[in-house]
């Protein structure tokens, strides 16, 4: 005998699609008293709590996941705001650039007098503020962009929603499973004879 009750019940409970009857023939163990054994330690009631963890357990991390990833586009979404907050107090201003070009010419040549000896250029450049008539187009653009935002903020609400939704799904099926595999099982605890060894 190279196994132990502990390694098979360790193997029942953390293996997905293990069951008494792949164990006992794996094991070479008569059906009828690995049944036995597992009932009397609860072994499908461990092996439920232990997916039930592990489920949850991977759950969280995707959760945890989307959060961050949820509140990172929260934040883009809140710089932006502010951002076309400012752009809607300054919808009336135009801006003008004004550039003036100052040429200076030095004549210092004694052989030819009439041509310049240095040229040198000063462009002074200014912005000015000019309060105007409301950028229709600007105001568009803006209106454009709260709509976005208010797209991204709602995505979170109709992405947990459909995620729950899935997640119901998912548990009822799992437990339409565990109730054939329990029916199953009492059935070969019941003392069924064609399932023995």
């Amino acid at each position: 005998m190279g196994w132990s009750w502990e390694q098979i019940k360790t193997e029942y409970i953390t293996t997905e699609k293990s069951s008494y009857r792949k164990l006992a023939e794996k094991y070479e163990i008569s059906l009828g008293t690995l049944c036995n054994r597992a009932k009397n330690e609860k072994w499908a009631e461990l092996k439920k709590q232990h997916y039930d963890k592990t489920v949850t357990k991977s759950v969280e991390k995707i959760e945890k996941s989307k959060v961050d990833k949820m509140t990172r586009i929260i934040d883009i979404a809140d710089r932006l705001l502010a951002k076309i907050e400012q752009a809607v107090d300054e919808l009336d201003i135009q801006l003008y650039k004004n550039v003036e070009k100052v040429k200076e010419i030095e004549y210092n040549n004694e052989l030819r007098p009439d041509k310049p000896t240095k040229e040198i250029i000063h462009e002074e450049e200014k912005v000015i503020e000019v309060r105007t008539i409301i950028d229709r187009k600007g105001a568009q653009e803006i209106a454009a962009a709260l709509k976005s935002i208010k797209e991204v903020q709602m995505l979170k609400s109709e992405l947990d929603k459909r995620e729950q939704e899935a997640r119901i799904e998912k548990l009822k099926r799992e437990a339409q499973s565990e109730s054939e595999t329990a029916d199953i099982a009492i059935t070969i605890e019941g003392g069924d004879s064609s399932w023995h060894n």
